[in-house]
């Protein structure tokens, strides 16, 4: 026949008290076997199987088949003998475990039910399954449910108070470091004093502080000129003439570290921490079998977890401080925000620094440049200049020499005009040499028989045959 995969109550569970399956006023129902063997009944086999007798089951269990197998898993990793893995639980020796382990374990603990099944046990331990007899040698131990208890939460509390304490000195020192900062609010007076004298006649002006959230808006205010804004023209305001306000991202780093930490999760997770160790205190004390083996860690924890809320206690009382001394609303302040701002106003602070450094590098370069064009024009202008001159004297010469030579005008009437024009334009240019071309011009002589001219050049220049005549 085929089975039902139930968990079988134990019968002292089922006959002790009044139960569903002990109620007498409800009549029992018969079911029908017949048809339950016609629908359940397993497929015929050869004959010389059904013939044998039924061979019974090498290993019995009373765990869940899943359950057994992840239990099987857990303790392979171990690689020790059942007998000595509950020897470790006996003797708390936590070296073999951590937190992980510890909280897979719980997990893989006997539930109730199993309990009671394997307690109420007839048969040879020698016919359970091996998960069975690792949870009946685990059940021999006293109190073994409140030992892995105690050895998980020793070694959670030393990593919860090592993670959680250098985020509370942290905090603390990061709002000390606010508070104690003389750069910060000498910075933040310089700011103000720009502020109100932009903000001049309106609403907003006049001011005697500001929200601290306004130096993230510095940037927002941009310049007439390209790339500046307000953070950028502060800075070059505090170079010149306050230098040691330059140093502020000195005194903001730890908060910028701080940025991260989030007080209510320290705090939240160190109360939790102080309510277990103390439930767990008192369960230990009642108990004379753990009292020796696990009371001195537990009150060595709650000693170091004291130290912990009063460390955050002195950060609570730095917010409130900070509060204060900042102007904000009590009821919505966070340190959290506050580091957080600090942070991204840092991060702004230095890149405008840089970037007004490298703004007057590119000025200077491009100064630079302009003077070495400068000066390049002006060498430039002086090669012309000595250039010209000599091309002058060059012209006038040639001309004068030309004019020496004489030249035939009727033949080439054009050229001979432009001669005349170049020589008027160069007595006019240089009055020091007019002399030396009117004597010149005295000493040309017009040849006595010149060639005949056709009569349609004639009648086309008179007034050029009269010049030349003259």
């Amino acid at each position: 026949m085929k089975k039902l995969n139930w968990q079988k109550l134990p019968a002292r569970a089922v006959t002790a008290q009044q139960s569903l399956w002990t109620s007498s006023s409800v009549d029992s129902v018969e079911p029908d076997y017949c048809s339950i063997e016609q629908l359940f009944s397993l497929p015929p086999t050869e004959t010389k199987t059904r013939t044998k007798a039924k061979a019974e089951p090498k290993e019995i269990s009373f765990i869940d088949a899943k359950k057994s197998l992840n239990l099987n898993i857990f303790l392979k990793q171990f690689k020790c003998s059942h007998e000595e893995f509950v020897s470790l639980i006996r003797r708390g020796d936590r070296s073999r475990f951590d937190v992980e382990v510890l909280k897979q374990l719980i997990k893989l603990l006997p539930e109730k039910h199993e309990i009671e099944n394997l307690k109420s046990l007839q048969t040879d331990r020698d016919k359970l399954a091996s998960v069975d007899k690792f949870y009946l040698q685990l059940l021999d131990v006293p109190s073994y449910s409140l030992r892995i208890e105690c050895m998980l939460l020793c070694e959670e509390s030393s990593c919860v108070l090592e993670n959680l304490k250098p985020k509370a000195e942290l905090l603390d020192r990061a709002c000390q470091s606010v508070k104690e900062s003389v750069r910060l609010p000498s910075f933040c007076k310089l700011i103000l004093s720009v502020g109100n004298f932009l903000n001049y006649g309106t609403h907003t002006g006049n001011a005697e502080g500001f929200k601290i959230g306004t130096l993230l808006k510095l940037t927002e205010t941009k310049a007439n000129k390209s790339r500046i804004t307000l953070l950028h023209h502060i800075l070059e305001e505090a170079e010149q003439n306050h230098p040691d306000l330059l140093n502020l991202p000195d005194d903001l780093e730890i908060c910028e570290k701080a940025a991260g930490v989030n007080l209510e999760s320290i705090q939240s997770e160190s109360s939790s921490l102080m309510n277990r160790l103390n439930n767990c205190e008192k369960k230990v004390s009642c108990s004379s079998d753990l009292k020796d083996q696990y009371l001195p860690p537990i009150q060595e924890s709650l000693q170091a977890c004291e130290q912990l809320r009063q460390m955050l206690s002195s950060v609570e009382d730095g917010r409130t401080a900070l509060c204060i001394y900042l102007c904000e609303d009590s009821s919505s302040f966070s340190v959290d925000e506050l580091f957080g701002t600090i942070k991204t106003f840092r991060g702004l602070f230095l890149r405008a620094m840089q970037e007004n450094q490298s703004r007057r590098q590119q000025e200077k370069r491009v100064k630079q440049q302009e003077e070495d064009r400068k000066l390049k024009g002006e060498t430039k202008k002086i090669v012309r200049k000595d250039v010209s001159k000599q091309d002058e004297g060059c012209i006038i010469d040639n001309l004068l020499a030309e004019i020496k030579k004489g030249y035939n005008l009727k033949k080439d009437p054009p050229a001979a005009v432009a001669m005349s024009l170049a020589v008027d334009e160069a007595d006019s240019s240089v009055s020091g040499q007019s002399e030396k071309p009117a004597a010149a011009a005295q000493e040309v002589q017009i040849p006595s028989d010149p060639e005949p001219e056709p009569e349609s050049q004639q009648s086309l220049k008179p007034g050029l045959t009269q010049h030349t005549g003259r």
